[in-house]
């Protein structure tokens, strides 16, 4: 049986990913404050296994995107979007993605700029 997600499963397996800097403070604050020296091979132990835990929540987090992705979550319907995902316009839709000349506030010289002080606006 596959579980089905949403949007806010992917956030709280985002905020689950910062729990590594909580592990790894935890393994700083062990290693600096407490006074009972930690051999090395324990050392590298600590952070092995922060590093496990680190991968097995991004292939967590990736497991649910792909799931989310497989099952349409991302795609509206009722909207159209253009390649960022940014709803388009009536214009967009048409295929107008360029201000019509009578626009001239949109208009642009060939250096970037806008009417000069003599042009008219």
């Amino acid at each position: 049986m596959t579980i089905p997600y949403n949007r806010f499963d992917l956030e709280e397996e985002i905020m689950n990913i910062w729990q590594t800097e909580d592990d790894l403070d935890a393994v700083v604050h062990r290693l600096m404050i407490n006074p009972d020296p930690i051999p090395n091979k324990e050392i590298a132990n600590l952070l092995i296994s922060v590093s496990k835990i680190h991968d097995l929540r991004c292939q967590k987090l990736f497991d649910i995107f792909e799931k989310m992705v497989q099952d349409k979550c991302f795609i509206n319907k009722d909207i159209s979007l253009d390649y960022r995902g940014v709803p388009l316009d009536e214009d967009a839709m048409q295929g107008k993605f360029w201000p019509s000349e009578d626009n001239k506030e949109y208009w642009m010289d060939m250096e970037g700029h806008g009417p000069g002080p003599d042009e008219e606006k």
